[in-house]
């Protein structure tokens, strides 16, 4: 090589190289900085799917949408009681389910381990069930004809969010 081409590549090297070291300098390393996309929409959809996260603003909806009497305010607050309780006891059953998946691998776990803690959630579900109807029942049978209607409407989900009573050709228990 003659002697002018050998400088004159080393300064094309060394202008290319340093159109692009800002944007190497840029990029934070793996693992550090910014969290990931995947850990940001993980955290999001947690923060979201906290059960109860609004219960006293949905309380105060349904207390001014049915339009209360002072006769009906104990029995509503009998229920606003339950409606609590379970929001309360869902978040910690979420929390804690959570921390255990986290901790035990989902191939951990055998058929029979599945099938038994499915059992026991719907055994929870279903005494949940029952408390929130013990505590609507005599709520719902002390009000008038038109707020019974804003209820048919309000109270269409159930506490765990599932919808009951017939649409489009299903019956039965549907989860939306």
């Amino acid at each position: 090589m003659s002697a002018f081409r050998r400088p004159a590549i080393a300064a094309a090297l060394l202008i290319a190289t340093m159109g692009t070291a800002p944007l190497a300098l840029a990029q934070p390393a793996p693992g550090a900085g910014a969290p990931t996309h995947h850990a940001t929409i993980h955290k999001r959809d947690a923060e979201q799917a906290k059960p109860g996260r609004f219960i006293e603003g949905r309380l105060a909806f349904l207390r001014a949408e049915l339009k209360l009497t002072p006769e009906q305010q104990p029995l509503f607050d009998k229920l606003a009681d339950e409606m609590r309780a379970s929001a309360k006891a869902m978040a910690e059953k979420f929390e804690a389910r959570r921390q255990q998946a986290n901790a035990t691998a989902p191939a951990a776990l055998t058929a029979l381990d599945r099938l038994e803690r499915r059992q026991a959630m719907m055994k929870e579900a279903m005494a949940a069930q029952e408390r929130y109807l013990a505590a609507f029942r005599p709520f719902y049978q002390s009000l008038s004809a038109e707020q019974k209607a804003t209820a048919d409407v309000l109270f269409a989900k159930g506490p765990g969010g599932a919808r009951f009573g017939h649409h489009k050709g299903h019956h039965g228990l549907r989860h939306h």
